[in-house]
């Protein structure tokens, strides 16, 4: 039942809609009004070109502005301003009921201008124009028209089912019907609609043809407008898909479910898991920046280059945070500690495609085909689409890649998401959504490790992480405990970083880290914890460093064993 108010913002969109296509040959106008509206809002502008030197925009990519994980604040002072500067007549909403939200590290529909197509941008406006005719004027001609664009844009790298279906919908739900994972999961595996009308629609893959996208929005359109139907159009059949979704991961969270797969898996932090709990879940980029001790431009470059490759490894030094960085990125991303939408494996050496994937395992009648942690996690990703996903992996030079990911080790790569391939123990064709994010960890001063191959090289970016002593973050935390012998300690082990760094045999893979002196409050620095740090951690890796080097090893245990007398 709809209750007054609820869907205000439908209104307000579809007047923005039409405004916008007065400026479909007025662009570089347009585009000094987007900057204007985080001019008058304060509000930092996302990256939407290359070094966000924004040399053509589209109308989809406008409405993605206040249709992304936005606090609803934020979302109504951008309303706000583009009521102003559009001279739009309807009020500003405040309920944002059953409207879906773009994925954050993919909101352009557009590929920055050192990759698309010169005609990209044009064909966005033209299926936006075409759409909003139809929506008026659901003729024949209208439909082929939209239609042809339609195929067009959704065919195009970094679009898809959702996405595309998506901004339609923001533009005129009176005709249009956002397919995106909430609504697939309500549509066709909920037991919310009659089995017949479900049997009659036409599968939805990562890039559902026009011809199938109608054939969808007709069939539903016209149950909805039956007696048989208790909702009564496309915004409160998308408002109870949300709801059902929200019912189904709170079930899942409260089963706590164990993974299928024999193969390890982590939970996150205890600290992370009772604060979910509680609901204290916003984490920004300030609050990563205050916790991890990098800089601001390192987590920025970081951020950036996550969201370009989608894949990447975290290299570093004993001690620097990879796994605590890891993630803490996520959480950033995401805008949120959703625990949920973040999970962590370690590899080995004997792990394999069946801990990973699937495989065969013995049961009581036998051996049964069971799912491992990457599968299971790719299809949460998949019913998910609006929301990001990122899979941790520790160790990950330890396992042997072609062999754990089999087949999907092209899949991985950021141009081949959402393509389909047949599994190895089944029939099935398996992709990877575009909205997983893989996070690699790798420790430099592991000498049992071999060279990593050019395979593994080519599908992931490389981070390296370094000792953040000197970072911001690490002195406000170092002054705050005001303990001499703690400042003593660490100026030591910035000149003994310098000492390992300047050694042939070992370089700046092996410096010593700041996680090592991390969580700890002013009155429980003493001299019997200081030196356990020394004694117990850092004195056995400088054995271990220098094992060859017996006076180096008792020279520099004597230098940190002074800094705390």
């Amino acid at each position: 039942m709809r209750e007054a108010g609820q869907f205000d913002w439908v209104d307000f969109y579809k007047e923005f809609a039409f405004k916008l296509v007065n400026y479909k040959e007025k662009r570089a106008e347009l585009i000094q009004k987007v900057k204007a509206i985080y001019q008058m809002t304060g509000i930092s502008m996302p990256t939407l070109d290359k070094d966000n030197n924004i040399m053509d925009i589209d109308p989809f990519t406008i409405f993605g502005l206040f249709n992304k994980g936005l606090k609803n604040e934020n979302r109504i002072k951008i309303l706000t301003a583009i009521a102003e500067l559009f001279e739009l007549s309807h009020d500003v909403p405040t309920s944002f009921d059953s409207i879906p939200v773009l994925n954050k590290q993919n909101a352009t529909y557009y590929l920055f201008y050192t990759d698309r197509g010169v005609s990209d941008i044009d064909d966005l406006w033209e299926l936006f124009v075409a759409a909003l005719a139809y929506s008026e004027d659901s003729s024949s001609e209208n439909k082929e028209l939209l239609s042809g664009y339609f195929d067009k844009v959704i065919n195009r790298k970094n679009n898809g089912t959702a996405k595309v279906t998506m901004g339609l919908y923001w533009i005129a739900s009176n005709s249009f019907l956002n397919i995106d994972g909430p609504n697939k999961e309500y549509i066709y595996e909920s037991g919310k609609l009659p089995l017949e009308l479900v049997h009659k629609l036409p599968k939805v893959n990562s890039k559902v043809s026009a011809s199938d996208y109608f054939s969808i929005v007709e069939i539903l359109k016209n149950y909805l407008d039956s007696p048989q139907s208790e909702l009564k159009n496309f915004n409160e059949l998308s408002f109870a898909a949300w709801k059902y979704s929200e019912q189904v991961k709170k079930e899942k969270q409260a089963k706590n479910e164990v993974s299928e797969s024999s193969a390890p898996t982590y939970n996150l932090a205890s600290e992370d898991t009772k604060e979910f709990e509680k609901g204290d879940t916003s984490y920004a980029r300030e609050d990563f920046l205050k916790e991890v001790f990098v800089s601001a431009e390192d987590y920025d470059r970081l951020a950036t280059i996550l969201g370009l490759k989608k894949n990447i490894i975290l290299e570093g030094a004993p001690g620097v945070g990879k796994t605590f960085t890891a993630d803490r990125l996520a959480y950033s991303l995401m805008g949120e500690k959703a625990i949920d939408r973040v999970k962590m494996v370690q590899f080995h050496q004997s792990y394999s495609y069946e801990d990973f994937i699937m495989g065969f395992r013995p049961s009581a009648s036998g051996f049964e085909l069971r799912k491992g942690p990457f599968y299971q996690f790719c299809k949460q990703a998949e019913g998910d689409e609006s929301n990001d996903y990122f899979f941790i992996i520790d160790e990950i030079n330890r396992g042997n890649l072609s062999k754990i990911f089999g087949e999907l080790f092209m899949l991985i790569e950021m141009d081949k998401r959402g393509r389909d391939l047949q599994l190895l123990y089944s029939d099935e064709q398996f992709s990877i959504p575009e909205n997983l994010y893989i996070i690699g960890m790798m420790n430099t001063a592991d000498r049992s490790l071999a060279m990593l191959d050019f395979a593994l090289r080519r599908r992931f970016a490389f981070f390296e992480l370094k000792p953040g002593f000197d970072s911001d973050g690490f002195k406000e935390y170092q002054s705050h405990l005001k303990n001499e012998k703690f400042d003593a300690l660490i100026n030591t082990v910035k000149h003994l970083n310098e000492i390992i760094a300047s050694d042939e045999s070992l370089g700046e893979g092996f410096c010593i880290g700041h996680s090592y002196f991390c969580n700890l409050i002013p009155n429980s620095i003493d001299q019997q914890v200081l030196s356990s740090i020394v004694e117990y951690e850092l004195i056995p890796l400088l054995k271990e460093y220098w094992f060859d080097e017996p006076s180096l090893v008792k020279e520099w245990s004597g230098n940190l064993r002074s800094a705390i007398k």
